[in-house]
């Protein structure tokens, strides 16, 4: 899942076969998505939380492990400091 102007896309994969969903809200878009059977995991592309300092480990982690496809990991910004 990700975010998009219309409210949320999705892609499923399964046998082989894939399909895209969109929905309003998570819960709708989890809801067309269930209509070609049940979802075994569901990943959420969108950091929870930003981090105080630093870089988040699952962002390094991504960069990291897709190599060449690395420009398509965004790192979460750290969160901004009240003055």
């Amino acid at each position: 899942m990700d975010a998009c102007k219309a409210g949320w896309v999705g892609v499923v994969l399964h046998d082989g076969v894939v399909t895209v969903h969109v929905g309003r809200t998570i819960a709708a878009l989890v809801t067309n998505a269930e209509m070609d059977g049940h979802l075994a995991v569901i990943g959420i592309d969108i950091p929870i939380g930003l981090p105080d300092t630093g870089r988040r480990q699952a962002d390094v982690l991504a960069y990291k492990l897709v190599g060449p496809r690395r420009s398509s990991v965004f790192m979460t910004p750290v969160r901004s400091r009240p003055r």
